[in-house]
């Protein structure tokens, strides 16, 4: 009985935090991203706000325990990492699907979140700074530290929607 409300607990925690981590991912990347970019000087000014908020810690804590308890769950639907489950078309379809989250988290803490942290720096470094070659470079590279994050984010949105789509449907192939 105790085994069952835990992974009952931890299959609610997982869904909970994986709707969180793939439609805070969305949401930046189709609205605040873009009103940020959009915004100028201003744009990194809310970054830096939202950086301070500990924006970061609290995806990485999204992703974190949305891939751990995943895991938690393929383990305890394979019986432990049966090869034999985990060759059934379920098996199949989840591993997929883990797969794809466990790469969504690499690709976001890798790319995604050290590309942010990298323009939140220089935002913040070039704030006070009179114009001039030093601050246009720094500039140039945060724009490049932006591209990489949004072409990094566009990767993490696929793979989530990868891992979401088989999820959905392990039980069911």
């Amino acid at each position: 009985m105790l085994n069952t409300i835990i992974y009952l607990a931890l299959r609610v925690l997982h869904v909970l935090f994986a709707a969180t981590w793939i439609g805070s991912t969305a949401f930046i990347a189709l609205m605040l991203g873009p009103a940020i970019e959009r915004a100028g000087a201003s744009g990194g000014q809310v970054m830096a706000r939202i950086d301070a908020r500990g924006f970061h810690k609290y995806m990485a804590l999204l992703a974190t325990t949305t891939v751990l308890t995943g895991l938690y769950l393929i383990w305890r639907f394979t019986g432990g990492f049966d090869g034999d489950i985990a060759a059934t078309h379920a098996g199949i379809a989840f591993g997929i699907g883990g797969v794809a989250g466990v790469l969504a988290l690499i690709v976001g803490g890798i790319v995604v979140g050290r590309s942010a942290r990298q323009a939140t720096d220089i935002i913040n470094r070039v704030a006070g700074m009179p114009d001039g070659p030093e601050k246009g470079s720094l500039i140039m590279h945060a724009a490049a530290a932006r591209r990489r994050m949004k072409a990094g984010t566009t990767v993490v949105i696929a793979l989530q929607a990868t891992a979401l789509v088989f999820m959905a449907v392990g039980h069911y192939v």
